[in-house]
This record gives structure tokens, C-alpha cells and sequence, in this order.
């Protein structure tokens, strides 16, 4: 279930490949930057960091199976 999931998001990126890392640089700068001005900053920029991470990282992890 979990790699028909990640086979999934693999096809997902093939076709949006060129998106996902200017989402995953700008969310996480504008989360530390955020959380470094205040100390009560939102946590859903680091939220998207982290799945743009998994959309990305999600080919190299279905071509293992």
C-alpha cells in the first residue's frame, strides 16, 4: 500500500518535476526566517517543505521496488 503511495507520487513528480524544488527552498527559508522573527511563527511552511522532501525523494524510493 505504502509503495503504491510513493509509485503514485512518483508519477505525480515526473510530471511536475520542475515545481518541487523551488517549493521545497522557498518554504523552508521562509519557515526558518519565520521562526527566527517570531517566536509563535506557523509550522505549515515546514509541513510543506517536508512533502515537497517526500515528492521528491519519492522516484528514487519507487524504483527500488
Amino acid at each position: 500500500m505504502l509503495i503504491d503511495l510513493l509509485n503514485g507520487l512518483a508519477l505525480f513528480f515526473y510530471w511536475t518535476w520542475f515545481i518541487w524544488p523551488f517549493v521545497f527552498v522557498f518554504s523552508l527559508v521562509y519557515s526558518i526566517a519565520s521562526f527566527v522573527k517570531d517566536d509563535r511563527a506557523s509550522s505549515i511552511p515546514v509541513f510543506i517543505a517536508g512533502f515537497s522532501l517526500l515528492v521528491m525523494l519519492s522516484p528514487m524510493i519507487s524504483l527500488t521496488e
